[in-house]
């Protein structure tokens, strides 16, 4: 099977060095390749999706997908969630499932349980993730795609036509635009579904670009205090930390027809829930401990572990964020509140703590302001409001791709013995750049 760069370098749509940058996004980030290569702008969504469809012989989908709500109660979430399938329409009495891959087995025993044929459609990973996110309330990593924002490394010369849409796509995002995107990424609860397009409206096929967020006037400066005082948080949100919740919109519906007739209630008690993660070594690892560690690591999440573990050495809670396109996002944690750690953003684009340390590249010790952000940030993480806090910058080629934040809980002071921390986050960066040097090598044969 071709892999979906050469497709893409073969159909004119990719160079080998978007490729390249393409393949060092993933090492920092994660994802599949062409989640990296849409965030960073080197290719249109719809030559993606194409691509993807020639490399699997698969239908295809791409744009905003509007699910049919009445399909959803037939793929429990677990089910879901685990195989990453989302079913999105009925259409000839087959019922057409979106996916990131083709996985034979889980789709048999689908059409199984539904009584119809269910046939696989293809689409891009962070659309399919945005559906699992709203309808199954699944935890995805979120990404500076999902915000509509453009990293600045990404921008590479364009052909002139493409130009006037890679410029009109913001780097960096303001506070409001932020909260509207989040809670659209974030649904409010369970059983939030997408909002139902309008009478009349229809599309014929989905749209091939992603929304651009219009950058909004700059809200007011908010008042700096010495701490984040303990009922800012523990009481309800205030109104302008969070806007409402806007739901997905419609994208891709089809002309009206003969309906089709529902299916049949599904019942799923045979089919045993996932087991239990298994428990993670949580035990912190001293400052020789992690150096050592750290040489044998092999991929980005052993090495988030390893960073984490470090950390606990030094203060109770501890949480990765990733720095992409104007907005910090949850990794990985460990400690009190940060099972909830994916789910973590931070606009960059306001002045804070988290903003000052990527602009300066140097680490900060305080208290966080009270901000709506910052709110949030801690609400996030189990309404916990530490009286002062640590953030280290983590460098790659120059820049902060990674912040790691620390603090000691509930009004504690965060620690204060920063050196082995400033070390060893300088020696992650390394780490990360030597994994990247493997993947080229790798992707170079």
């Amino acid at each position: 099977m071709a892999k979906i760069g050469e497709l893409l370098i073969r159909g004119g749509h990719l160079t080998p060095d978007g490729l390249e940058e393409a393949l060092d996004w993933q090492v920092l980030y994660g994802g599949r390749l062409g989640t990296n290569l849409l965030e960073l702008k080197l290719v249109e969504e719809e030559q993606l999706a194409r691509a993807l469809g020639k490399q699997l012989g698969a239908e295809v989908a791409w744009g905003e997908l509007q699910v049919d709500p009445a399909l959803v109660s037939a793929v429990p979430k677990h089910i879901a969630d685990r195989q990453e399938m989302v079913p999105w329409k009925l259409e000839k009495r087959r019922l057409k499932v979106l996916c990131c891959e083709i996985k034979v087995g889980e789709l048999d025993q689908l059409s199984y349980k539904v009584g119809r044929t269910c046939v696989p459609v293809i689409a891009p990973e962070f659309r399919v993730f945005q559906l699992l996110r709203l309808h199954y309330q699944a935890t995805r990593q979120m990404r500076a795609l999902d915000f509509g924002v453009v990293p600045e490394e990404g921008r590479r010369k364009k052909p002139k036509g493409a130009e006037k849409t890679l410029e009109s796509t913001p780097e960096l995002i303001d506070e409001n635009a932020f909260n509207e995107i989040y809670n659209r990424i974030i649904p409010a609860g369970p059983g939030a579904t997408a909002a139902a397009p309008e009478p009349g409206m229809r599309a014929t096929q989905p749209s091939p670009a992603l929304t651009p967020i219009r950058p909004r006037q700059p809200p007011p400066e908010e008042e700096e205090l010495e701490s984040l005082p303990e009922d800012a948080i523990l009481q309800e949100l205030p109104a302008d930390a969070i806007t409402e919740p806007v739901q997905l919109a419609a994208a891709a519906l089809e002309s009206p027809g003969a309906s089709e007739p529902p299916l049949s209630a599904v019942a799923w008690d045979d089919v045993a829930a996932p087991p239990h993660a298994p428990v993670r070594d949580e035990t912190p690892l001293d400052f020789k401990q992690a150096i050592r560690a750290l040489e044998g690591v092999s991929d980005r999440d052993a090495i988030a572990h390893i960073v984490l573990r470090a950390s606990r050495s030094k203060a109770a809670r501890a949480l990765l964020l990733q720095v992409q396109g104007g907005v910090a996002l949850g990794w990985d944690g460990l400690g009190e509140g940060t099972e909830h750690a994916r789910q973590v953003a931070m606009p960059l684009a306001t002045e804070s703590a988290f903003s000052l340390v990527v602009k300066t590249r140097s680490h900060y010790m305080g208290p966080l302001q009270k901000t709506p952000a910052n709110i949030r940030f801690l609400a996030t993480l189990g309404k916990k409001v530490p009286l002062s806090a640590l953030i280290f910058p983590i460098l790659h080629r120059g820049r902060v791709s990674h912040m790691l934040y620390l603090d000691n809980g509930h009004k504690r002071q965060a620690p204060t013995d920063v050196g082995e921390m400033l070390i060893l986050s300088q020696r992650i960066g390394q780490t990360v750049e030597a994994l990247v040097e493997r993947k080229r090598k790798t992707a170079h044969g």
